[in-house]
């Protein structure tokens, strides 16, 4: 009950104007990452981050986010090793797309987010992005 409310809470603190498709996919979301990887922000660094999505329907499934000598790719299933798994709704990263949840914030304290492995990569990942305001999107 607590955590609900502390969920709905933060919603309403961060309610922006970004709409997410009304086909909404969590696959293809993820898939666009690679557009907006930006190879010199990344440098020569390595990084790999996967999304779990669970409890969701039609949108459940496991994605690998893998960047390498300056590329970016994203594929389905999970590798062997990896810097941090994200499990997660694919409400709870609707959320996260649109701004009306702060992936540095609240979801990882009220569980809707639980991460494995360093919990920084995935902030390393949104780092190397460039997201356009016209993308519709306020993170990954």
């Amino acid at each position: 009950m607590l955590k609900q409310f502390l969920i709905d809470r933060m919603l309403k603190q961060k309610q922006k104007e970004v709409h997410v498709d009304e086909d909404y996919s969590v696959q293809a979301y993820l898939e666009r990452i690679p557009q907006y990887f930006n190879a010199e922000k990344a440098g020569n660094r390595c990084l790999t981050v996967v999304y779990e999505i669970h409890d969701s329907g039609d949108n459940d499934g496991v994605w690998t986010v893998s960047i390498a000598k300056g590329q970016c790719a994203v594929a389905p299933g999970e590798p062997e090793r990896y810097d941090v798994l994200l499990y997660l709704t694919a409400e709870t990263y609707r959320r996260i797309l649109t701004g009306q949840m702060e992936i540095t914030k609240m979801p990882y304290a009220t569980g809707a987010v639980r991460f494995f492995g360093n919990q920084l990569a995935h902030q390393e990942l949104n780092a190397y992005l460039t997201i356009p305001k016209d993308a519709h999107i306020a993170a990954v």
